[in-house]
């Protein structure tokens, strides 16, 4: 059962991530101080708020409580100055944690059918490899050290359970676009971000319908999750399997992570070239449907017909 749409009269756009790609920094540093946004994500301002944007991801269909979500977004909205832009940012709305992706879409649309899309993407051979140390931090405090390439061929064995099932960006962004309309739906790759942080920015608040300006301003030498250091790295690769339970605890909350320049994993072949295969063919859908230069910006792309232009694996 779906709830009423909300703010039908508002302008709303929606952010539904991809994981690792600035999104804790938009949301903390940008998205709530850009003078034409209202935001409405996490940190959420209410506990009420913050359950219903939990829930539209969380919830089994048969216990989703459509009414009661549609309602807290309602009350959110008309709280919200009513020239600016509602800004629903979750990046677990994209993420294999939650029940599923299509159903968070449809959820979302029935919610606000007018709503303008951002989609952030990453360079995937470097998602992972920036999932896996977010995952290792939690793990070095539990005594669980893992090797990236033990950790990626376990995580390959299940892919519908862990970020591998994320890869594919393409599929997600079509189910978006065949509920939102193509013109509502907007990508802009990390990578711009490293190189040109302006371009970043602007291509964010282009997306939005928001002043770059601002945008840019708030954005500048901002950064939420900090690279784990090599430092730290390596310190637990090589000493953490012989401190007792009791040390590790202790030492791995208080040892500064992100001093020094941050640790670099370097990604073997055969695991570069199982990422190749699952995401070549996607990367290549997704660059055609965009317009954007996916291959020079490093992405893995399927080989053109023959007599195309090279692609860049």
């Amino acid at each position: 059962m779906s709830g009423p749409a909300v703010a039908s009269e508002r302008r709303v756009a929606i952010h539904p991530g991809f994981v690792k790609t600035a999104t804790s920094t938009l949301q903390r540093h940008v998205f709530p101080h850009h003078p034409e946004i209202a935001f409405l994500g996490l940190p959420a301002p209410t506990a009420e708020l913050e359950w219903a944007i939990r829930h539209l991801c969380q919830a089994d269909s048969t216990l989703f409580e459509a009414e009661r979500v549609a309602e807290v977004f309602a009350q959110a909205a008309a709280a919200a100055p009513p020239e600016r832009l509602l800004l629903v940012s979750y990046e677990n709305f994209a993420l294999h944690e939650s029940k599923d992706r299509g159903l968070v879409a449809d959820r979302l649309v029935r919610l606000f059918p007018q709503a303008r899309i951002l989609f952030t993407i990453r360079r995937q051979e470097e998602l992972v490899t920036s999932w896996y140390l977010t995952k290792l931090r939690v793990r070095i405090k539990r005594k669980a050290w893992i090797p990236f390439e033990e950790w990626y061929w376990s995580e390959r064995r299940e892919p519908h359970r862990s970020i591998l099932d994320d890869l594919r960006y393409a599929r997600t962004i079509e189910a978006y676009i065949e509920l939102f309309g193509r013109e509502r739906v907007h990508v802009v790759p990390f990578e711009l971000l490293r190189r040109e942080p302006a371009a970043f920015a602007h291509a964010c608040a282009q997306a939005l319908g928001v002043a770059p300006e601002p945008f840019a301003r708030l954005l500048a030498g901002k950064r939420e999750n900090a690279a784990m250091s090599q430092t730290y790295f390596d310190f637990w690769r090589r000493f953490g399997h012989l401190l007792p339970r009791r040390l590790v605890r202790k030492w791995a909350r208080r040892m500064p992570m992100h001093q020094g320049p941050p640790v670099r994993i370097a990604l073997p072949e055969a695991i570069r070239v199982d990422i190749g295969r699952l995401v070549a063919e996607d990367n290549r859908r997704l660059a055609a449907s965009t317009g954007l230069d996916l291959a020079g910006l490093g992405y893995t792309l399927e080989p053109p017909a023959a007599g195309g232009p090279t692609a860049t694996g």
